[in-house]
């Protein structure tokens, strides 16, 4: 009844159809860094969008701005650049179908999506990609802007607070956008989300920046036009780091029953490349952001690599904090 009801809803919403990267399998192949290709085509439609949005009427609207450029910015069913990085030959990348991931040995009945939905239909994996020299699944494009706005406006625009923020990623994390149809909690996902808040909170840049680096804005208001700030250009490097990496930012999953067979195709991995294969791939750089992150990081990273997903109300969530963790896991930074 449960995989009914979780096969009724995917059928329903395009949008359920969550990407998974594989960030283990092809690690090792060779890839040209996007940071520069995607740092241009950024740009690019921040042109055309704030063109459109001076067009479309008088004076600086900031919510016809925003209305403007979540169509260039959002997910890859509705906007510009996550299609684009989804699709386009010129990004350099590793494509690990389903039935070749590290996922494969997932059923139906354990994540509906891998195990069911990509070799029923079609298949939603996420393609790796090098991006300001770390290894991210293009998906987390679509949680920068899409989630990340969604971050944005309950905690600024709104005023609701970081916690309705984080409430709504924790939510999608362990629920039908997440764990409950493709067996992932992912915190990379989670890093992509904070980070895109970050990112249209650094826009218009009216706020200070909730790490403390403001980057911003990108654009501002002269004339009653909408002007880019040519001296600051959106740059991704500003955002993507290792946490975005879910090979070094541990996902859960739904399941121990998933965990022994994740950690079973990755010690087929590590035999078959001569390469051990475990998560934390890189245990520096993992300390390094849960440095970064600070207070935030017990929200963000998962220091305890692959293992079943916690089983935890909001509540409990919002009370994690790094020095609890810390002592519970004797992780130290």
């Amino acid at each position: 009844m449960k995989l009914k009801t979780a096969l009724l809803v995917l059928s329903l919403s395009s949008g359920v159809m969550a990407s998974e990267v594989d960030s283990f399998t092809g690690r090792f192949e060779p890839l040209e860094d996007s940071l520069e290709k995607v740092n241009i085509k950024a740009n690019d439609l921040l042109k055309k969008g704030i063109r459109l949005a001076n067009e479309e009427g008088k004076g600086c609207d900031e919510k016809r701005l925003y209305k403007v450029l979540r169509k260039r910015f959002r997910n890859k069913y509705t906007d510009e650049f996550s299609q684009w990085a989804y699709q386009t030959p010129e990004l350099d990348r590793v494509i690990t179908p389903v039935i070749k991931s590290i996922y494969r040995d997932w059923t139906a009945a354990q994540a509906p999506v891998p195990g069911g939905w990509a070799r029923w239909v079609k298949d939603p994996s996420a393609s790796m990609l090098l991006v300001n020299g770390e290894y991210i699944g293009d998906d987390k494009f679509e949680h920068f802007f899409g989630s990340g706005f969604a971050y944005f406006k309950k905690n600024y625009l709104k005023k609701k607070g970081l916690a309705e923020a984080l409430k709504h990623g924790f939510r999608a994390e362990t629920g039908y956008m997440g764990a409950t149809t493709t067996g992932v909690m992912a915190y990379g996902d989670l890093t992509a989300n904070f980070n895109g808040m970050r990112f249209w909170n650094h826009m218009l840049q009216q706020r200070e920046d909730i790490l403390g680096k403001n980057v911003g804005p990108y654009l501002k208001c002269e004339n009653d036009q909408w002007k880019k700030v040519e001296e600051n250009p959106i740059n991704f490097a500003n955002y993507i780091d290792a946490a975005f990496d879910e090979g070094i930012n541990c996902s859960a999953f739904n399941g121990e029953k998933l965990v022994v067979k994740i950690k079973a195709r990755l010690r087929e991995l590590s035999r078959d490349t001569g390469i051990k294969h475990t998560c934390p791939m890189n245990k520096k750089k993992l300390r390094a952001v849960w440095k970064k992150y600070g207070k935030y990081s017990a929200f963000l990273i998962n220091v305890e690599g692959h293992r079943n997903r916690p089983k935890m109300k909001f509540e409990e969530y919002m009370r994690l904090t790094p020095e609890k963790i810390e002592a519970k896991t004797g992780f130290r930074p």
